[in-house]
């Protein structure tokens, strides 16, 4: 879409870093909104969704094959914790919440 609107013709054999140079890529964009999300959610305890915004099946068996990524994995992965209790604590603060997106989303891969 980038190289459509900057008017990028094929024949010029530009990669994507020259094309798209230091611009976030949309999945770092996702991310920080998935957390911010979350962050919210888990700070107000009257919204029905904050009960169930750390909540993990503890019965029954998944499918065969690769499992289903699930909310909470998401936020593993896109916090780097590997508990939930440190993802909930994380989240109860927002300055925290706030410094940690900030230094994940700042790297650029």
């Amino acid at each position: 879409m980038l190289r459509m609107a900057l008017d990028v013709n094929w024949k010029q054999h530009l990669t994507n870093k020259e094309v798209y140079g230091t611009l976030p890529r949309a999945t770092m964009k996702i991310q920080e909104r998935r957390m911010r999300l979350a962050g919210h959610l888990q700070r107000h305890p009257e919204l029905t969704a904050s009960s169930l915004l750390l909540w993990e099946p503890k019965h029954g068996a998944r499918t065969r094959g690769r499992p289903a990524l699930t909310y909470v994995d998401n936020l593993r992965k896109d916090s780097g914790l590997s508990e939930t209790r440190e993802i909930a604590g994380l989240m109860a603060d927002r300055l925290l919440l706030r410094r940690h997106i900030n230094a994940r989303t700042l790297k650029l891969p």
